[in-house]
């Protein structure tokens, strides 16, 4: 979304030995209909066009259950 502007940050986690750690994973994603592609305002003008292709949500995740990538990234099949 931030068409490479923006990268993020690595997980990390601090472990303590006196304590049980605990993980909750949530999920929040688009309706499988919304098309998800580089925000227009990052995309200042010729110089810095798309470097992904707009999709469905749906489609990006039928592309990243795929056979298609073969131990790749899906952003690498999704880079212009």
């Amino acid at each position: 979304m931030s068409n490479g502007k923006y990268k993020s940050v690595v997980h990390r986690a601090a472990v303590s030995n006196g304590a049980t750690r605990m993980s909750l994973a949530t999920v929040i994603a688009p309706s499988l209909d919304t098309v998800v592609e580089p925000a227009s305002e990052l995309l200042e003008n010729e110089s810095n066009p798309a470097a992904y292709i707009g999709m469905k949500h749906k489609d990006y995740m039928e592309l990243q259950r795929s056979n298609q990538l073969y131990g790749k990234s899906v952003m690498n099949k999704v880079k212009i």
